[in-house]
């Protein structure tokens, strides 16, 4: 009688194990990572800032620096829209940069204006006039390695505005997807 119940003990112990045993499942995830060119983005030498030239202190209408470079409105004569030179793989890059700038008169420093970027970009270095816009957030595709961003903006109609010289500055970053 013992050893039939040591036997069943036993017999249920280990079947009590395998239960257990079963209860454990594992699954599998594959990792991986893909090392591309290293991704810059660099300012032009030559266009090199965004400037909206010699406004006037009351300027009645909104003052457009037109990143396509041909229509600019209420802007001094000598203007300039910056032109930023992207480079790495021929992969979509996410286009992300500051929806509005706060420009400070640079002396006194209380007056303020706040500009609203214009982002367009295309894959070649000559197409400025006909480069599609970029909002913040979108993904652009470098074409044989580049891609290239040029940014102008809108100021507000001015009003009395405090004279000087306004200063920002303006933030764009970039990185593969």
């Amino acid at each position: 009688m013992k050893t039939i119940l040591k036997s069943i003990l036993t017999l249920g112990l280990a079947a009590g194990l395998g239960f257990a045993a079963n209860a454990q499942k594992t699954a599998i995830a594959p990792a991986s990572a893909s090392v591309l060119a290293d991704l810059t983005i660099s300012l032009d030498g030559t266009l090199n800032e965004i400037a909206f030239g010699n406004l006037s202190a009351s300027t009645p209408d909104q003052i457009i620096l037109d990143a396509n470079g041909i229509s600019n409105a209420n802007t001094g004569s000598i203007t300039k829209v910056a032109k930023f030179d992207l480079e790495g793989a021929n992969v979509p890059v996410t286009v992300s940069y500051d929806a509005t700038v706060t420009l400070t008169e640079s002396i006194v420093g209380t007056a303020t204006m706040i500009m609203t970027p214009q982002v367009v970009g295309a894959a070649v270095d000559t197409e400025q006039a006909t480069a599609g816009t970029v909002t913040s957030g979108n993904t652009v595709t470098l074409a044989s390695g580049v891609y290239f961003l040029w940014v102008g903006g809108t100021i507000p109609a001015l009003s009395s505005q405090a004279t000087g010289v306004y200063e920002g500055t303006f933030n764009i970053s970039v990185e593969y997807n």
